[in-house]
């Protein structure tokens, strides 16, 4: 079977496992949220998002599970789910101000970090036999994007932009099913603001139904076309390919990335949207910048919005305040560095991932300065001009899309599969 045609099989048989959660969770929660406000409400609500992201969990681990380890993958995933519950837990407990202000932040990216990195030959007898195949990290759905939530709530609690939750709209925050898997990571103020002080000029529900629509038309249709031309979908039928195949795939495959991604996330904010929930958005015309400064802050830009809050700005302004202001462009220049470094780790294990980080922190910096040697060569009109040229707009669009579209390579491949790639291209 073609690659792509089993891309788009595994792909449709995925979301279908997802589809019954899915389908129904939007009607429990309205029916949660219909009941009169108070801790009663609250509690159904928690309820339903705890049962059903309990579901999205086992329906989107048997697959590929025997039909007759079914039942056994069915309880170990409860226990395990189970767990999860409890850690978040734990880290409720921790908002606790008296525990000290260090731990809260920090506990949900140590557990992260553990689940996450540990190495595969310590969990091989954990995880049971017939689910050998399946990573121990697997079993907690979405828990990159549940630590960052947990934490930035605690930058919110703590800097009063957001009052501290009781422990049901805590636990619905934390397991918002739409959200769960794959983000964006919605701060924990908009989800309170949306529960409490409700405002449907924000989630109009055409509206909702519309990105819904459009949502599945990325993710099921134009997403699975535009992977017939990525490296999986054209290079990897093991037969030799010509060198223009590598331009294809690099670019197919950055159509796929967003159709993929953008067209869940546009899911997302429908479902979330109908319930009267205001989700960010995490895409905003990304192709259409620039520089990259500008299109990671406008690609998952709630992954950029966090990242700015909770580590470049307190870690800019530690640097400027140990090195003096006159220092303060090589403190920016090295605080987006480790941003962008810190980005490459948590998409993912392995030394690709670092090279994807330091990849576009590179960019990112030589970006910073060349932005501050074109002012001080050019001054605030000549700068604006530079800016307003088209011709210097279409050149640097096209600069930034092909530097972040090569950069995709380290994050689709291992260093493995990248040796595998350039091995079937044949001179020529």
């Amino acid at each position: 079977m073609p690659p792509g045609l089993t891309h788009f099989l595994s792909n449709s048989l995925l979301l279908m496992t997802l589809a019954v959660p899915f389908l129904f969770f939007p009607l429990a929660a309205w029916l949660a949220l219909r009941l009169p406000v108070g801790k009663l409400r609250m509690a159904a609500f928690a309820l339903v998002n705890l049962v059903f992201a309990l579901a999205v969990c086992i329906s989107r681990g048997t697959y590929g599970v025997r039909l007759h380890d079914v039942k056994l993958y069915f309880l170990f995933s409860t226990l395990m789910f189970a767990l999860y519950v409890v850690l978040v837990g734990v880290q409720y407990l921790l908002l606790d101000k008296k525990l000290g202000s260090w731990l809260p932040l920090f506990f949900p990216l140590i557990i992260l970090a553990v689940v996450k990195y540990m190495p595969g030959h310590w969990t091989q007898g954990f995880v049971p036999a017939p689910f050998s195949n399946k990573v121990f990290a697997d079993f907690f759905l979405g828990l990159s994007y549940m630590a960052f939530r947990l934490t930035h709530m605690v930058y919110e609690i703590r800097n009063g932009v957001a009052p501290m939750p009781d422990f049901a709209e805590y636990l619905s925050f934390a397991f918002f099913v739409p959200t769960l898997s794959i983000g964006p990571i919605n701060p924990y103020s908009a989800f309170h603001n949306s529960l409490h002080k409700p405002d449907r000029t924000v989630t109009p529900i055409g509206r909702s139904w519309g990105r819904i629509l459009i949502g599945l038309t990325k993710y099921i249709f134009l997403g699975n076309l535009a992977n017939q031309l990525s490296y999986d979908g054209l290079l990897a039928d093991g037969l030799p390919h010509h060198w223009i195949d590598f331009p294809i795939a690099v670019a197919g495959y950055t159509a796929y990335l967003y159709l993929n991604f953008s067209g869940f996330c546009d899911i997302a904010i429908g479902v979330s949207g109908l319930l009267g929930i205001h989700v960010h958005e995490n895409f905003d015309r990304p192709f259409s910048k620039r520089n990259l400064q500008e299109f990671w802050a406008h690609w998952h830009m709630t992954l950029t919005s966090y990242m700015r809050d909770m580590v470049f700005v307190p870690l800019s302004k530690a640097l400027i305040r140990r090195f003096g202001p006159a220092s303060a462009p090589h403190c920016i220049a090295l605080a987006i560095a480790i941003v962008f470094l810190l980005m490459g780790i948590w998409h993912g294990a392995g030394w690709n991932f670092v090279l994807y980080g330091l990849w576009h922190a590179v960019g990112v910096v030589i970006v910073h300065y060349y932005t501050l040697f074109l002012k001080k060569r050019l001054g605030k009109q000549g700068f604006q001009k530079y800016r307003e040229n088209r011709v210097i707009y279409h050149i640097a669009n096209a600069v930034t899309l092909a530097y972040f579209a090569l950069g995709l390579i380290l994050v689709c491949n291992s260093m493995h599969g990248l040796g595998m790639i350039f091995r079937t291209f044949r001179p020529m």
